[in-house]
């Protein structure tokens, strides 16, 4: 049945396992246990500190974690003591994760063993059993003991170099599910979301330059091993940094970390984006108002931005409806796209429809030529599906211009001013004429 129990056996005559597929990393946690204290304890120095040394004779050394303990003021129960585990396997059921463990400095054998639960949904939660029981544990937010985790670096790294200072602010990495990046003159801090946890966080710490290649040293996701990775950067130009990310290797030395060979050496490739997270508008490289057609699987559509009007638009009989395409403020700074656009006018030759708003108004950011293409990024605050879109684009004739646009911030290796599905990294080709 569903409520059927679990029961676990513990082997007394153990051979402990890597505990890499249990718990790997470095945190800080706050801890609570609701059959001794109340409220929860968060102790700066607490730690849980479970890294394993590649290649190391002592194999034994993999697979033991320990748990610091730190006791908190005006809080009677808890304590200040390390606890050693050795791991005894690690199973799923659906999204839970447990994993069993004996106290490597315990004889009682009703103390000895105790079970950990994870969710991959909620990785900064971890549920312990306070018996050698793992059926207690249902959910982590239930279990009778809760670590709060906080990821942490073991290490601390000097910076030798600088990074060029127009890099410094926040940048959204197109080539890391729309990664948050935040730069200063030294260090390079990546956080991002991937689907099964809750946040991953990469740091990187300028070590030694030389011509557009910069050697970085970087603190992994889990705070256990620092190794070296070489970028190689396009000078920033307006609100786009472009680069390259090498093979990430263990040797602090300049010649092997950013030797070529560590770029990926494909027969077509493109450079990686660095956006701004906050743009700021450029002119942009195509102007005027045009006339189009489209073709794609998401073609742009009549619709009101900002919802309903507040108050009734008037009745208008427009005699022609065009698609229009428009570049014509002051500045040339926006783009205005209109799916059905009233080219009627009054005696006078005024627009007689006054009232109508263009369909989407997308802002240029950005815009450079890469393998015989010209790019676009334009900026659109109101795109449910990403801020960011790249475009391909190319002057065809005297009064027609060709235009792809991706399906988000960045542009496939094949998409060019045809593409027009997601095949080729594409949602919609305009074929604009003047």
């Amino acid at each position: 049945s569903i409520d059927q129990q679990l029961i676990t056996l513990f082997n007394e005559n153990y051979v402990p396992v890597n505990c890499r597929s249990s718990l790997e990393g470095v945190w800080q946690f706050a801890y609570q246990n609701r059959f001794r204290f109340t409220g929860e304890c968060d102790h700066p120095d607490a730690r849980i500190h479970s890294c394993q040394q590649a290649g190391t004779q002592f194999l034994i050394s993999n697979e033991k974690f320990n748990i610091t303990y730190k006791q908190c003021i005006g809080m009677a129960e808890t304590f200040n003591g390390v606890v050693e585990y050795s791991c005894l396997g690690d199973w799923f059921i659906g999204k839970n994760h447990y994993f069993a463990v004996a106290n490597t400095k315990e004889s009682r054998k009703d103390e000895k063993y105790r079970c950990f639960l994870k969710n991959r949904d909620d990785d900064l939660y971890l549920g312990v059993s306070i018996t050698a029981e793992c059926n207690t544990l249902k959910t982590v937010e239930k279990s009778p003991e809760r670590l709060r985790i906080t990821p942490v670096k073991a290490d601390v790294i000097e910076p030798g170099c600088r990074f060029p200072q127009n890099f410094t602010g926040e940048w959204i990495n197109t080539a890391n599910i729309d990664g948050d990046v935040k730069i200063n003159e030294t260090h390079i801090v990546e956080t991002y979301k991937p689907d099964q946890s809750r946040y991953r966080r990469t740091i990187y710490v300028c070590r030694e330059q030389r011509d557009s290649r910069i050697m970085t040293a970087r603190l992994t996701v889990d705070g256990c091993q620092t190794d070296y990775v070489c970028f190689d950067f396009v000078p920033k130009h307006h609100n786009v940094i472009r680069y390259r990310r090498g093979l990430a290797v263990i040797q602090d030395d300049f010649s092997t970390v950013c030797s070529w060979k560590q770029f990926p050496n494909r027969e077509q490739w493109r450079y990686d984006l660095l956006l701004s997270a906050k743009p700021v508008p450029i002119r942009c490289p195509v102007a005027g108002k045009f006339n189009f057609t489209q073709k794609g699987e998401a073609p742009f559509k009549t619709r009101i931005l900002g919802g309903v009007t507040l108050s009734p638009r008037p009745d208008i009989r427009c005699k022609q409806n065009i698609s229009d395409f428009s570049v014509c403020d002051g500045d040339q700074k926006e783009m205005t796209i209109d799916a059905d656009y009233c080219l009627s006018v009054d005696y006078l030759g005024r627009p007689i429809d006054i009232y109508s708003d263009p369909d989407y108004r997308m802002k240029c950011i950005g815009y450079w030529q890469e393998n015989l293409k010209s790019y676009l990024i334009t900026y659109d605050d109101l795109d449910p599906l990403s801020k960011y879109r790249c475009w391909v684009y190319q002057r065809a004739d005297l009064n027609r211009v060709l235009m792809s646009q991706a399906v988000g911030a960045f542009c496939d290796i094949n998409q060019d001013v045809t593409s027009w599905n997601y095949t080729e990294g594409a949602v919609v080709a305009i074929d604009m004429t003047e």
